[in-house]
């Protein structure tokens, strides 16, 4: 089973951002709610935490730019 990664929304307007950091890499086994990415978003910065434990696969790279609700990544559950 896969869980998206998702960009919280954190304004109504439709605004873009980018991927800071990955604090993981592609294919590292993750833990649920561990910090795994950080994201700006109109200078606010956002700390993505995992949503389930398992393997992370990185969809957006980092400095990719992403809107509010996009899925950046999956975690893969066993």
């Amino acid at each position: 089973m896969e869980i998206e990664v998702k960009v919280p929304t954190i304004s109504q307007e439709d605004k873009k951002g980018v991927v800071n950091q990955w604090y993981k890499k592609d294919g590292d086994v993750v833990k649920e709610g561990e910090e795994i990415a950080e994201v700006m978003i109109e200078k606010v910065t956002v700390i993505i935490k995992a949503q389930a434990s398992g393997k992370l696969k990185i969809l957006v790279p980092e400095n990719g730019e992403v809107s509010q609700g996009d899925v950046i990544a999956v975690v893969e559950t066993a």
